[in-house]
């Protein structure tokens, strides 16, 4: 069987979070609510403080007010968090399978050597990457070292998974495939939170947070986004929030009673198959993928 994996112990609640460094204020009152999923889309220029609220979600950078929590626990408490940087930090010479042993190895002491290649081969199904199992990753286009790193992070089966612009410097077909993909595992019963410039790609998700200035200037669903900016297409937004400053973006969002109301909504309700991969891995693919798996295991190792 596969490396058992829970649904997140509540709703993650961003509240009132506030960081500063050297005296500067990055991030002002900060509020989300994300729920097991959904995938939350995360936008804003330059300097809005993007980063800052992922190493705070990341727990690598305590907010100075405020707190992080998921259900009734902090995110220290929970466990480690899924990440996956811009930057892809993989082993190029080695095969995709091989790299998802060693960082198996690494990540789940305690399982067997059978446990471990179960879920090696529900991962790679869940990305896609059964047919690339056995070659090495430097052969691998730039879409598919990203769903290298993503199934990396999928080992462990963590409650909450952040990716800082999985789709930088993809054409536009795989920047929506690879939305597509992450909103599917948002699926499974995790929140996804996604940072991206992928802005034609954004309805895939079920939540949109803008931040401009340390500011959230819009939370709610992606659609209602576009009549509250008043604009036709999501790449408009960023000349909109040039027309107020920050701090009056993050009043005005504050009192919207439709944004209000989406922080307290209820988590959308998961179907059985969701729940059940959550709880115990994919029961109907590991065994067709174990078995694609041994079959090309068998066969002459890729260069």
């Amino acid at each position: 069987m596969g490396s058992r994996t829970s649904l997140p112990p509540g709703p993650l609640r961003v509240e009132n979070v506030g960081v500063s460094l050297g005296g500067t204020r990055i991030l002002k009152m900060v509020n989300l609510t994300l729920h097991a999923g959904e995938m939350c889309a995360l936008i804003g220029p330059s300097g809005a403080g993007k980063s800052t609220l992922i190493k705070a979600l990341l727990g690598l950078r305590d907010p100075d007010e405020g707190s992080v929590r998921m259900g009734s626990l902090s995110l220290a408490k929970l466990g480690p968090v899924g990440y996956v940087p811009q930057d892809d930090a993989l082993h190029r010479g080695l095969t995709v399978r091989s790299e998802l042993a060693y960082a198996a190895e690494l990540r789940m002491p305690g399982t067997s050597a059978e446990e471990r290649q179960s879920r090696i081969a529900e991962v790679l199904a869940q990305v896609d990457l059964v047919d690339r199992a056995q070659i090495r990753i430097r052969r691998l286009s730039g879409g598919q070292r990203k769903r290298v790193s993503l199934a990396l992070e999928l080992l462990t089966g963590p409650p909450l998974l952040i990716l800082d612009e999985p789709t930088s410097g993809l054409d536009p077909g795989l920047e929506a495939r690879t939305m597509t993909l992450l909103s599917q595992v948002a699926g499974t019963g995790r929140i996804v939170l996604v940072a991206t410039h992928a802005m034609e790609s954004i309805e895939r998700a079920e939540a949109l947070c803008v931040l401009v200035g340390g500011h959230v200037a819009f939370f709610g669903p992606p659609r209602k986004a576009l009549s509250y900016f008043r604009v036709d297409r999501y790449a408009e937004l960023f000349r909109q929030l040039e027309k107020q400053s920050p701090s009056s973006w993050g009043l005005t969002a504050s009192a919207d009673p439709d944004q209000r109301a989406f922080l307290s909504r209820p988590g959308p309700a998961l179907s059985s198959a969701a729940a059940r991969t959550s709880e115990q891995g994919s029961p109907t693919s590991t065994d067709e993928a174990l078995d694609r798996l041994k079959a090309q295991m068998v066969s002459p190792e890729a260069s």
